[in-house]
């Protein structure tokens, strides 16, 4: 009897009440997979059927987890050198247009002519719920929420980026938030002035232009009547972004936006023998450089890897550094040791690692805080620049440029930050800040998902913002009203003074004929 009431409880929990649950990340980088993977992984074992397409098969098998294999195309293979791109952009934006444009040209098409796209597509099985990624340019996967007639919960690799969330409602408030530029609140007048243009410009383009080329592609793959891409984004129900207040700071974001921050994040590992006695051993301290999966150590300037060498070799410190290159070439000196991999996590989290050098990637930037390691920080593109402004107007890491490097500026940055106590005490408060939250990443994720599938894609979570147009939220059509009736009325009060003045001439000319 027991036996029969234990089997009927599992039904009812993975049967009865499971909802089926597509995970669309086919293009999506490794960083980022690695911040959402533990969330289906945990539906999945709380008794949902969740399907997921991706390049990254599970480690492990997992109950009522299907996983789909969508053979890996990296979309930093189109992105070219990135090391190059940052040379050419002295400025630091963020990926220029002529990327989104290769994106909508080439890989979004393959993704969609695809056999795995067809058959899921195609097949007989609905979904009740679609997660994909937005961010990277691939927005037009939301299109899966159409053909399935589903609700979908977007993720963003990154927080604030205004080109997609101020289509979800959230506010465009340049004066203080930036997405793009290599800069930090609070702003100065040319800040502003440039961050205004930069985020404008872009809303601009992505809604005449931008938009209408995916709206074009759709068409042309996906069968039928389909609604515009920027129509289909705003009927988006939730949306993740891995930001954190002590990362980028407060911000303000409607209900259908959630910052989750740590999904990833896991308990250190034992280090294998050699790496446990290069930390244990280093008497002055370790310090780690990696530049994370996208950006490939072999793309580096000869200059630069000859910089990296010389001022490492100058080091008390033992460095350990991630190089996913031929080193055959390389004078390594004595007291660094490459490898193509490390256990980043478990590295940050010994306490003999007194220092990160970084590209400054969220995934990265979240892991030195999580563990209070400071920071020197050369962005190459993305959200570096930011996360990097960020990193050093929060007094935890400083920021250093590819395009300029020298000897002097990395050792000037390694040793300014090693040897000022308050890098570690800034490092340790927003560390602080960020573990103190009232429920994990995790369940904070699993809450929301399984909201929006209760409550029918929650669509009350909106804010009235996500089907005003651009000019109403500016309010530039009250504007205009205000400027065209003051206009009017100083036209009036220039036109009321010139037939007084014209009045007053015309009785002084009067008065003067008559004494004649």
């Amino acid at each position: 009897m027991r036996t029969f009431t234990s089997l009927f409880a599992v039904w009812m929990i993975t049967g009865c009440f499971a909802d089926n649950i597509l995970v669309f990340l086919p293009v999506t980088l490794r960083s980022h997979y690695t911040q959402v993977e533990p969330l289906f992984q945990a539906l999945a074992l709380r008794g949902h059927n969740v399907t997921e397409v991706s390049p990254y098969p599970p480690k492990r098998k997992i109950i009522n987890l299907t996983h789909i294999f969508y053979p890996p195309t990296s979309p930093g293979n189109l992105m070219g050198n990135q090391f190059e791109m940052a040379q050419s952009r002295p400025q630091g934006p963020f990926l220029r247009h002529w990327s989104k444009e290769t994106f909508a040209d080439t890989l979004i098409p393959s993704v969609l002519e695809s056999s795995v796209f067809k058959d899921i597509t195609q097949g007989d099985t609905r979904f009740d719920l679609i997660f994909t990624e937005v961010f990277f340019f691939q927005e037009a996967f939301v299109v899966l929420g159409h053909i399935f007639n589903a609700p979908i919960v977007a993720f963003s690799s990154i927080g604030y980026y205004i080109d997609f969330l101020s289509i979800f409602g959230a506010p465009t408030a340049a004066a203080y938030l930036l997405d793009k530029l290599g800069l930090a609140p609070p702003m100065n007048l040319a800040g502003r002035l440039q961050n205004v243009w930069e985020q404008y410009a872009s809303l601009i383009y992505h809604e005449f232009y931008y938009y209408p080329l995916y709206d074009g592609v759709l068409s042309h793959y996906i069968p039928g009547s389909i609604p515009r891409i920027s129509d289909m984004l705003r009927n988006v129900s939730l949306v993740f972004l891995t930001g954190n207040v002590a990362v980028d700071g407060a911000k303000l974001y409607p209900p259908n936006v959630i910052e989750i921050s740590g999904l990833h994040f896991q308990d250190p590992r034992p280090l294998d023998e050699e790496l446990a006695e290069v930390m244990e051993t280093s008497k002055q301290g370790v310090i780690f450089f990696s530049l994370g999966t996208i950006l490939k150590t072999d793309l580096l300037r000869t200059e630069a890897i000859h910089t990296f060498l010389t001022v490492f070799k100058e080091l008390n410190q033992t460095v350990l550094w991630r190089a996913d290159s031929n080193i055959n070439d390389w004078d390594i000196p004595k007291n660094v040791l490459v490898r193509d991999w490390f256990d980043q996590n478990s590295i940050l989290a010994h306490n003999n690692c007194l220092l990160f050098l970084t590209h400054g990637g969220i995934s990265s930037t979240m892991e030195a805080i999580r563990h209070a390691v400071p920071m020197v920080l050369m962005p190459i593109f993305g959200d570096q620049d930011v996360n990097a402004a960020n990193a050093e107007m929060r007094g935890y890491g400083l920021r250093i440029f590819y395009n300029n490097l020298t000897e002097t500026s990395l050792r000037l940055a390694i040793e300014t930050v090693l040897g000022d106590s308050r890098f570690k005490k800034s490092i340790r408060l927003a560390s602080k800040i960020m573990s103190d939250q009232p429920m994990t990443s995790l369940d904070t994720a699993i809450y929301w998902m399984d909201y929006v599938i209760r409550h029918k894609g929650a669509h009350h979570l909106k804010p009235i913002t996500v089907s005003m147009p651009l000019y109403q939220i500016l309010l530039l059509d009250v504007i205009a009203v205000y400027f065209t009736a003051f206009l009017v009325m100083m036209i009036l009060i220039v036109k009321l003074v010139k037939f007084i003045c014209k009045r007053r001439d015309q009785k002084i000319n009067d008065l003067k004929l008559k004494e004649n």
